[in-house]
């Protein structure tokens, strides 16, 4: 039985939405592979101690405070 002009379209629709979920298939699965790498990089969170704030804190304050005396307007 030979193919009417709206089956054939069918048809070609039907390999075109074929074609395009495997495009998407294929695009999430690369897309998966850039996620997955950058999620999980091995990296441990670094953690400061209360005693490093503190040193961290008094160097600043100590900086600020040479800077606010060499910047003090004269009277």
């Amino acid at each position: 039985m030979p193919l009417t002009g709206v089956d054939a379209a069918i048809q070609e629709l039907e390999r075109e939405v074929k074609r395009v979920q495997e495009a998407i298939a294929l695009l999430k699965k690369i897309r998966l592979q850039r996620v997955l790498p950058a999620a999980g990089n091995g990296k441990k969170a670094r953690r400061l101690s209360a005693a490093g704030r503190r040193r961290i804190s008094e160097a600043a304050k100590k900086r600020w405070a040479a800077l606010r005396a060499a910047t003090k307007p004269q009277r």
